[in-house]
């Protein structure tokens, strides 16, 4: 076309209509400033030229000098006011402006033109919802869609007013049609797919914004927002792969790399994790200071253990957020200070959310409550704990911890109970059945702590602890032989139990079977070479061993009996049977 028109010229270089064509082309092939002085050649050979001085205006105020390409479109109109494009120009430009009343007046007059009156009363809704005339606008615009329902421009912008409005119920049978009326358009499917999702639609979204990508395959936006579709559906790899497509596009679009990095954390593939932080870090070098790219690089450092990468960018997090953060924002702050220990940071993250918002008590203290647990500070996380239930009873998390923590405190009666709350609210919590059985069992209720590992090993039959529990208990009564049965299964769940190796030792000594216990007290050496329980075992067995040898010489002195094999009436192992306690591990909740 730009060859056609350039021949034109020449057989006409006096004419102002080949350079006006000339500048179009120009235009269309992004070369602007050239068009411009196509357009300004054929507005001095013909100072009225409305086509030539309305394509010149807009190309002005496309390149930032508005006011002198608002007056050039004045020019145009002023020439011929019935002129129905250099009318709309005018109007559309008073609309970018906010000058809503002179956009209305010039769409007004533009309805009584014969050609484009759907156009001019679409013009006027926009001017009117300006105004925040909003029933007359939408009623505008309704008349507009009447008065041509295949006009491509006045669905657009009717779904752009319900849109804008927030009712994309509304808004999308609007866009919908706009895409089956220039199916070969990428951004009316786009915008059909954000309207659906918008009324949670995902499917039908999905499907929208990838018929924009197969129209337009460098299309942007939409491989963006159908990379947070399939993000959404927990499917990282194909969110991944539209957020590497959008970030090819637009590399200098923090969003993307924020995106991207997101999908790739949550991804599968061995690796990813790592792309991530590279990725997030690229999305802080195009836009230094993004909170949400400083959140999501401080969890990712700090689940591969790098604390100073993780609290730095934390601590950036904080920083930058504080003043605009959410309630819950302070919330997931705080227990990420919480999972870094520490609580000069998390505590008035902590305190500010729950300050911010009531609702949020509960898992605020319950943080607060966890930190002091994890620094084993049990008598100052028992009224966090306490707290927490205040707002939930049922909150199986703090009914956990506060169990635990009254225990560690030497308050055996009041941490069971409270574990068996926990267990009233969930019977299937193996847990609080250990717990109270390892309590009773120091208690010396070994007959009901018996029976609660029991109902333990008969909820979670792979239970080393409660096996380990229950055979702990046989030995305290002396039923060597039983025990045994128990702490072998114990050991076959969990052999690298250095305490259960010790114990099964002992029941096998006691039963009189000496190559078996020598064998588990050299399992129990293996594990620790140091332990002590089991060098105890092994030198009393030699002895036993020794003395049976002499005996049997006939040197041994009468009444030399190796009774030094067995553990009397003493808990096996030196009494400890804190070895299966589960004090100290704070039971984690997330908010």
């Amino acid at each position: 076309a730009l060859e056609l028109f350039t021949q034109a010229l020449r057989l006409d270089p006096n004419g102002p209509k080949p350079h006006y064509f000339i500048g179009s082309a120009l235009e269309k092939v992004n070369e602007p400033d050239s068009a411009m002085v196509e357009y300004k050649t054929a507005v001095r050979i013909d100072p009225k030229y409305v086509e030539a001085l309305t394509a010149l205006g807009n190309l002005l105020r496309k390149q930032g000098k508005l006011e002198e390409g608002t007056a050039k479109l004045q020019e145009a109109v002023k020439y011929n006011p019935k002129d129905a494009p250099a009318l709309y120009a005018l109007g559309q430009a008073h609309l970018k402006d906010k000058k809503w009343d002179a956009a209305l007046a010039v769409f007004r007059k533009g309805t009584l033109l014969k050609q484009g009156r759907a156009l001019f009363l679409s013009g006027m809704a926009l001017a009117l919802e300006g105004k925040g005339e909003m029933k007359q606008a939408e009623e505008t615009f309704i008349r507009a869609r009447e008065t041509d329902p295949n006009n491509l421009r006045v669905r657009l912008d009717l779904g752009g007013f319900y849109e804008r409005k927030k009712i994309p119920v509304l808004a999308a049978p609007e866009y919908v049609q706009a895409s089956v009326l220039d199916p070969k358009n990428p951004e009316t499917h786009y915008l059909a797919g954000r309207a659906l999702v918008g009324m949670n639609e995902f499917n039908q979204g999905l499907a929208s914004f990838m018929r924009a990508i197969e129209v337009d395959s460098t299309y942007a936006p939409a491989y963006l927002e159908a990379g947070r579709l399939y993000f959404r559906a927990s499917r990282p790899q194909d969110a991944a792969q539209m957020f590497r497509a959008y970030t090819g596009f637009k590399p200098d679009d923090p969003n993307g790399y924020l995106e991207l990095g997101r999908a790739l954390a949550k991804s599968p593939i061995p690796g990813d994790r790592e792309e991530a932080i590279v990725v997030l870090e690229k999305a802080n070098e195009v836009k230094p200071g993004n909170c949400e790219v400083a959140g999501a690089l401080g969890k990712l450092y700090f689940d591969k253990r790098d604390n100073e990468n993780a609290l730095k960018y934390y601590d950036l997090y904080a920083l930058c957020a504080d003043t605009l953060m959410s309630a819950e924002e302070h919330l997931k702050l705080g227990t990420l200070y919480v999972a870094a220990k520490d609580s000069a940071k998390a505590v008035p993250q902590l305190a500010r959310a729950s300050q911010m918002d009531s609702s949020l008590a509960k898992d605020a203290n319950f943080q607060l409550g966890f930190l002091y647990f994890a620094r084993q500070d049990h008598a100052r996380a028992i009224p966090y704990f306490e707290t927490a239930l205040k707002a939930d009873s049922t909150y199986m998390p703090a009914l956990l911890n506060l169990g635990l923590a009254l225990l560690a405190v030497k308050q055996p009666v009041a941490g069971v109970d409270v574990l068996r709350r926990a267990l009233a609210v969930n019977p299937k919590e193996t847990r609080a059945r250990v717990w109270i059985a390892q309590t009773l069992t120091s208690l010396d209720s070994l007959p009901e702590a018996f029976d609660m590992y029991q109902s333990a090993i008969a909820q979670d039959s792979t239970n080393a602890e409660a096996y380990r529990g229950a055979g702990v208990v046989l030995l305290l009564q002396k039923n060597w032989p039983e025990a045994a049965i128990y702490l072998e299964r114990a050991v076959q769940l969990d052999p690298a139990n250095l305490q259960g190796h010790v114990w099964l030792a002992q029941s096998y000594s006691n039963s009189g079977d000496v190559s078996k216990a020598k064998m588990e007290f050299n399992k129990a050496l293996d594990i620790d070479p140091n332990n002590r329980d089991a060098s105890k075992g092994l030198e009393l067995i030699r002895k036993y061993e020794e003395q049976k040898a002499l005996k049997k010489s006939g040197t041994a002195p009468t009444g030399t009996a190796p009774s030094g094999t067995k553990t009397g009436g003493t808990a096996p192992g030196g009494t400890k049977t804190s070895g299966t306690k589960s004090g100290g591990k704070p039971v984690g909740g997330t908010p």
